[in-house]
């Protein structure tokens, strides 16, 4: 009995000794924090930034690869069950049906190549949009006199979610863009589409009137390919 009476008053004299305790303020309180960390007090932890989500988007003008044909100089016609067009590198890839590697395509032997695009075949050609430019491949959106073309193009937007301006994007992606180019029929001269009405007509020497009224009743957006179309085929039938 003693014993536990012994034992209660020790648990008394800590309870109270307990509650008189002052909680370290200030600098003190950091600098106690610092000795938990290690021995000497210097130690420090290694955190993990797990915002960034990857990379969105692709640099082929498709997600998935498509059917596809290739048309070689050579005259001959190669069909491939998985080919796509790196936009971003100018390169024509297709997937090896026995290795299922990636694999380039000699694009200086390609005359032309087509791609299923879920409902039908569309075109890709060589074209060269300045004089000294390397040669890409373009889509032709039209060609019964004139051309029209639409360039595939991939912008690489690095990811930005670190300090206090940041865009809040966790991830890096390649963002698709695209221009317009097109060709009047009987010559071989490459225009690039201009929103600007001013400008497209200063394409169409002698016809500046016809052309400017057929843009204006039809509200035409010279930006948008379906437009272009429209465009050019009112030009072919002048």
């Amino acid at each position: 009995m003693k014993t536990l009476i012994i034992a209660f008053g020790l648990l008394i004299a800590l309870s109270s000794a307990a509650q008189n305790v002052t909680a370290p303020q200030g600098y003190e309180a950091k600098e106690n924090l610092r000795e938990l960390g290690s021995t000497d007090g210097t130690g420090t932890v290694q955190t993990f930034d797990n915002r960034y989500e990857g990379v969105k988007g692709t640099p082929y003008v498709f997600e998935q690869f498509r059917q596809g044909e290739v048309f070689l100089k050579s005259k001959k016609k190669v069909v491939i069950k998985d080919l796509n067009y790196n936009c971003m590198e100018n390169e024509i890839v297709y997937l090896d049906p026995a290795t299922k590697v990636t694999r380039l395509m000699n694009r200086f032997k390609v005359d032309l190549f087509m791609l299923h695009d879920g409902t039908e075949m569309i075109t890709f050609v060589p074209l060269k949009l300045e004089e000294d430019a390397e040669t890409i491949f373009a889509q032709v959106l039209y060609n019964k006199g004139s051309m029209v073309y639409k360039v595939y193009e991939k912008e690489w937007v690095k990811a930005n979610y670190e300090g206090g301006y940041s865009a809040d994007r966790k991830y890096d992606e390649f963002v698709d863009k695209y221009s317009l180019y097109f060709m009047k029929k009987g010559e071989n001269v490459l225009y690039k589409a201009k929103k600007s009405k001013k400008q497209m007509l200063a394409a169409f020497p002698g016809q500046e009137n016809q052309i400017s009224s057929f843009i204006k009743s039809n509200r035409l957006d010279l930006k948008n390919e379906e437009s272009l179309v429209k465009l050019l085929e009112f030009y072919d039938s002048l």
